[in-house]
């Protein structure tokens, strides 16, 4: 069957995205820019000419990190530049570090100290999103990226180049959605693996390409909406999930993810860029506009209140939080969002995860008993 095919072929190119990009540089000659966190603007990327590619966890067991980094450093940081120095990322022609967290910021250093990459920026966004001048600082912050990546290319990024970038990323976001909104409705026709891996490769894959197995996706969906069964209907909410383990742990579980609140799920496609006006101040109205992660301050947006219509409006019975150990801003985020479902009666089960040492065998333990109480 076609969609098994295609999600085959997302589920190993999730798996091995580096040495995917590694090939797709090779064939095409195209310049890659890596970045951290989707609060950077893909669409300016894009739009000066390269491939836009978040770097994620890698399986490997930090060793060459350890001696740049406290060994109580985010997970994700040490992971990344894990990767960096054994040489993984040499397809790489720049990385962008937004102002997302301490142990962003620290790494920006470390990493144009040790590895040199003909193009290094750091974009710092501001963390106060609710008055007029945090719009202002953040709009002049994307011109300078913009101007920068010019003089890096040497050439000028038009408001056109910026559109049709916007335009092309907008389709994506609204394809994810569409998958995401018949996940939610038909709980099981993707598994959490498959849908994982589709959200994955969203974030390295060319856009165009991207869509079109997508598109394919939703043309047979039908097909097999009939056959989808579902489990014990769980909400996830963290920051950094792609650890294809994790998901096949919940998948072996019963469960049915029929929602996320992760920045490698629905915080990733949930809101377009409008495609009027002026493209820079559209990418900054978006990041405004947003519903604020735990690592960004936004008064006038109640983030537990929104997540809790979410939550009801997917039907979930139980609420999963994925902690990335070390990640401060998510575990300082916990108790108050734990606190928030508990008022609501919603039970939860907090799992804490890190690259290359999962403890699978407890998580299981853990998540079985967590939805056998749900079931009961």
């Amino acid at each position: 069957m076609e969609n098994n095919l295609i999600l085959a072929e997302l589920k190993d190119i999730a798996a091995y995205p580096y040495a995917h990009l590694q090939n797709w540089k090779i064939k095409t000659g195209g310049k890659i820019l890596g970045y951290f966190c989707i609060n950077t603007p893909e669409e300016i990327i894009q739009g000066a000419g390269f491939l836009p590619v978040r770097l994620l966890a890698s399986p490997e067991r930090i060793s060459l990190a350890s001696k740049h980094l406290q060994s109580y450093s985010c997970s994700l940081v040490q992971s990344c530049l894990e990767s960096a120095l054994r040489g993984e990322l040499d397809f790489l022609d720049g990385t962008i570090f937004p102002h997302t967290c301490d142990s962003i910021q620290r790494l920006s250093d470390i990493w144009a100290e040790n590895l040199r990459f003909p193009f290094h920026w750091d974009l710092v966004l501001p963390v106060k999103l609710h008055t007029e001048s945090a719009r202002f600082y953040l709009i002049q912050e994307l011109h300078r990226l913009r101007l920068g990546l010019q003089e890096f290319i040497g050439r000028t990024i038009t408001d056109d180049d910026l559109r049709s970038s916007i335009a092309l990323a907008n389709a994506n976001r609204s394809l994810l959605r569409e998958i995401y909104q018949r996940k939610t409705s038909h709980a099981g026709l993707f598994s959490a693996a498959e849908f994982s891996a589709i959200v994955k490769t969203a974030t390295f894959l060319p856009k165009e390409d991207h869509n079109h197995k997508l598109n394919k996706l939703l043309s047979r969906a039908e097909e097999v909406i009939s056959r989808a069964k579902g489990g014990i209907r769980l909400f996830l909410i963290g920051s950094v999930c792609d650890q294809p383990q994790v998901f096949d742990l919940l998948d072996n579980c019963r469960a049915s993810i029929v929602g996320d609140d992760l920045c490698t799920g629905w915080r990733y496609f949930s809101e377009d860029v409008s495609v009027e006006g002026d493209p820079i101040e559209a990418l900054a109205d978006r990041f405004i506009r947003r519903v604020p992660c735990p690592c960004k301050f936004n008064p006038g947006i109640d983030r537990a209140g929104e997540l809790l219509k979410r939550i009801e409006g997917s039907q979930a019975q139980g609420v999963v939080f994925i902690l990335l150990k070390f990640c401060d801003p998510h575990a300082f985020d916990y108790p108050y969002l734990k606190g928030k479902l508990e008022e609501h009666k919603i039970q939860s089960l907090l799992l804490e995860i890190e690259p290359g040492g999962l403890p699978i065998g407890a998580m299981e333990t853990r998540l079985r008993a967590f939805v056998e109480t749900l079931e009961s």
